[in-house]
């Protein structure tokens, strides 16, 4: 069985994102959408840079964060209790980290993640 980010990348390939592509901070590995059309929302329409982090065990396990790198930043850096908490990104200056906590089960964990990254556009 395939894990890992290597498995959210071919997840994402076979649900369209044929641009995924693995990237890395040093310690962690994330799959990056780039040039992601925002699709809802206040910000739709806008393009940006989206990272999604892949643990080790994916889709096992799913981490409660997305990166996003857009110029300009789609929203101040700062926590908004009930909204998002947008913080410095462990991928450099020109991300920011908003955590949201993503609940997905493993039958289709890709798609219900997209779903939910989705919906964090739509809510804001």
């Amino acid at each position: 069985m395939i894990v890992g980010a290597t498995r959210l990348e071919q997840d994402l390939r076979e649900q369209g994102y044929d641009f995924a592509s693995i990237i890395s901070d040093g310690s962690s590995s994330y799959v990056l959408l780039a040039e992601f059309e925002i699709p809802a929302g206040s910000f739709a329409g806008r393009i940006i840079d989206l990272a999604i982090p892949a643990p080790n065990d994916y889709p096992r396990a799913c981490l409660s964060a997305i990166h996003i790198r857009s110029n300009p930043h789609l929203v101040p850096f700062a926590s908004i209790e009930g909204l998002r908490n947008a913080i410095p990104s462990a991928l450099g200056p020109e991300w920011q980290y908003w955590s949201y906590s993503f609940h997905v089960r493993a039958n289709n964990t890709t798609l219900e993640l997209m779903s939910q990254i989705n919906a964090v556009f739509r809510k804001n």
